[in-house]
């Protein structure tokens, strides 16, 4: 099989031919037809992400199962299939015993995941047949494999934040993530704010449902106040500095969700805490039904991840153009079918 093979950090990625893999017991094999990436391809390039090198990357990988391993029931040959990052833990510990095992402690380095068997940057690719989660009817290749990570991760913190119906919820940030919460948001019947720096991504955050934007250079709070703040706020920036402003336009026992990944600390008064009761929300990719709706959403036309299509042989174009902050909104590596 062809793969994009990472050898070393601050190198590019190799395209090598591999040994065609064979599913063990719980296993299954899967001919990848579309692989996103995202940031933490650029975290694995520098060398900032720990994994033990070679490896074939791509975490958000969907295909076809063409081989099953021994006993696997739940799924069958020609399945359409996504893998999620966490696909399997220990079954032993607390946190895999009261199914959380994404939190599995049995071993080191956590759950199994694309780290143990290889990623989807390639044309085969084995999963554990407990990471894999069926593609709805009407929702192509392409546009599912980002909604693995990023559209996971979406939905878990809106859930996460469990809004009620009628709350306002605002957006920090339009990028790979923020574009798809906006449309997450709005598919729920809320009232939709954007925050942005960005003047020129005040007509897309329209077009992508956006109710309202606030373009501003200056204090995100006090812009979000001054135009009647919100419930819940999404953030999706990496800025820790401007999540920290934002939070003063929460209403009271508003709920302030945390997606985007950052070196910085987040910064919070405990009087603005214990004042207004604000809840601080961490999410990752959570429970199966989060990736389960915004798939379905997604079948249904109500959600449309932004995409920059590249073949196989390309992969280092698309990782350099998300080295350099280029890619809009999502890359996505394609297979010929």
């Amino acid at each position: 099989m062809k793969a994009a093979v990472v050898v070393a950090t601050n190198q590019p990625w190799e395209i090598r031919e591999l040994p065609n893999p064979k599913p063990q017991a719980g296993q299954v094999l899967i001919k990848i037809h579309a692989s996103g990436m995202c940031g933490t391809d650029v975290h694995l390039y520098h060398g900032v992400f720990p994994a033990k090198l070679p490896i074939v990357a791509g975490h958000e990988p969907v295909g076809e199962i063409v081989e099953l391993g021994a006993g696997v029931t739940h799924l069958k040959k020609g399945d359409r299939v996504g893998v999620s990052w966490n696909q399997d833990g220990c079954g032993r510990c607390l946190y895999c015993q009261q199914q959380r095992k994404k939190y599995c402690e049995g071993r080191p380095e956590g759950p199994q995941s694309w780290t143990d068997l290889g990623g989807g940057n390639s044309e085969l690719m084995l999963a554990w047949a407990e990471g894999c989660t069926l593609l709805p009817e009407g929702l192509d290749y392409e546009n599912a494999a980002p909604l693995f990570c990023a559209g996971f991760t979406i939905a878990s913190g809106y859930f996460n934040a469990n809004p009620v119906p009628g709350e306002t919820i605002a957006v920090l940030g339009l990028g790979g993530l923020g574009h798809l919460a906006v449309q997450y948001a709005k598919a729920k019947g809320h009232p939709v704010i954007v925050l942005t720096r960005s003047a020129n991504k005040e007509q897309l955050a329209k077009q992508l449902g956006a109710d309202e934007v606030i373009v501003t250079q200056d204090d995100f709070g006090q812009a979000l106040a001054q135009r009647g703040g919100a419930d819940v706020i999404l953030n999706t920036s990496s800025s820790m500095k401007e999540a920290n402003q934002a939070l003063t336009g929460l209403h009271p026992e508003g709920r302030l969700v945390c997606m985007g990944i950052s070196d910085e600390a987040l910064e919070i008064s405990p009087m603005a805490i214990i004042g207004k009761q604000y809840k601080i929300l961490g999410s990752m990719q959570n429970n199966r039904s989060d990736l389960v709706d915004i798939l379905h959403l997604t079948a249904q036309g109500k959600i449309k991840p932004m995409l920059e299509l590249y073949s196989l042989d390309d992969v280092n174009k698309a990782l350099q153009r998300l080295i350099d902050g280029k890619v809009r909104f999502r890359a996505v590596i394609k297979y010929t079918i």
